[in-house]
């Protein structure tokens, strides 16, 4: 039995986060001296935040001639920060439902996750519209979904990085699939975008290194990889965060290129484009 939206799912996890990992060698094994060594280079802060969760099921009539019979199926579920050490985190949660769910009229995330599994109209399937328990079996073909999920990345005592996530099937070849992964940097409650990393113009340059290490993660040339392109010349995506102190730019299938590539991730290491970079993404990044 699918749950609703009323037994939405908040499950509680606190954890300690270690940050600035011990780079020294050990001296000896005495445990006073373990911890000696580990209190002067490691910091923490508590990370709190819930799981919330909905789903929902339903049988769907159109009203075209045929009167086709659609099952949907909604899910939606979403990593929501309780709390983050010392820091301020409304501005990060508003992202958080923007990002995740578009434009809405909700500021709450309980009742954006609630629209998104009870608002069926937005798919326009019919306008019989039954809720159910589950999808019956052996209706492959008429057999639709539509996911989100929300998830935390990366945790450090500056940036916070999240991935709002979507997949679905509403008919067609084959489902589909994406992501916008994005950073935030606690202390200034920014978001990590173009603007806020490159100096204007920034995009001639890095679009040969993104090409280059896209070329890399499918051990093909860039020629062979210009040659695959949907549209030519590429551009550079907005679809940019940092992980691991590197800059990461996402191209979603079809944005670049065929959806027989799936996801495709180009890394920059910031130092190769310091000169590119802004005042304030240097002193994130490189300082």
């Amino acid at each position: 039995m699918c749950p609703n939206w009323k037994t939405l799912l908040p499950l509680s996890v606190t954890a300690a986060i270690f940050f600035n990992a011990c780079q020294g060698t050990a001296i000896d094994n005495k445990e006073s001296s373990a911890k000696s060594d580990t209190t002067s280079v490691i910091s923490e802060f508590q990370l709190q935040e819930s799981i919330l969760t909905a789903s929902e099921s339903y049988r769907i009539t159109s009203s075209d001639e045929d009167s086709t019979v659609y099952y949907l199926s909604l899910s939606s579920s979403v990593q929501w920060p309780e709390s983050l050490g010392k820091h301020k985190i409304q501005a990060l949660r508003d992202t958080i439902i923007s990002i995740a769910f578009g434009p809405t009229k909700y500021n709450d995330v309980r009742n954006a996750i609630k629209a998104s599994v009870t608002d069926v109209s937005q798919f326009g399937l019919g306008d019989k519209i039954e809720r159910i328990e589950s999808v019956p079996d052996s209706i492959a073909p008429n057999e639709l979904y539509s996911n989100r999920t929300v998830q935390m990345v990366e945790c450090t005592e500056q940036t916070v990085t999240y991935s709002a996530a979507w997949s679905e099937y509403l008919g067609g070849a084959h489902p589909n699939s994406g992501a916008t992964p994005f950073t935030f940097v606690l202390a200034s409650d920014s978001i990590v975008n173009m603007n806020y990393l490159f100096k204007p113009g920034a995009e001639k340059e890095l679009l040969p290194k993104i090409l280059e290490s896209l070329a890399m993660n499918y051990s093909m040339s860039v020629e062979e990889l210009n040659n695959a392109l949907l549209n030519s010349p590429a551009s550079v995506t907005g679809n940019v965060y940092i992980l691991n102190n590197t800059i990461v730019f996402r191209y979603n299938p079809y944005d670049i290129l065929p959806y027989s590539y799936g996801a495709s991730d180009a890394y920059i290491i910031p130092y190769e484009v310091a000169d590119l970079l802004t005042p304030q993404a240097k002193k994130l990044l490189l300082d």
